[in-house]
């Protein structure tokens, strides 16, 4: 028969940390709020490049997701 283990004062987990879960849940919708953009700029551009014919349009659209991600990086930091 499996011995159960034994709990002491140093075994017990520490309380949870409900700001730290919470700054994790707002990273976690901010990062699927940004890709959902990016997504749809992907979607747009595709639809441009295939259907709609307009090559410069779809261009531009694919360029717009890196140069966004890159501004949402270099105005992050300046918080």
């Amino acid at each position: 028969m499996a011995k159960k283990p034994s709990t002491t004062a140093d075994e017990i987990p520490p309380a949870m940390d409900y700001a730290q879960h919470e700054g994790t849940y707002r990273g976690f919708l901010r990062m699927t709020k940004y890709t959902m953009v990016a997504l749809l700029l992907l979607v747009l551009a595709l639809y441009c490049f295939i259907e709609a014919g307009q090559p410069i349009i779809g261009t531009l659209l694919l360029l717009a997701i890196p140069v966004g991600a890159v501004g949402l990086v270099v105005m992050g930091s300046r918080r």
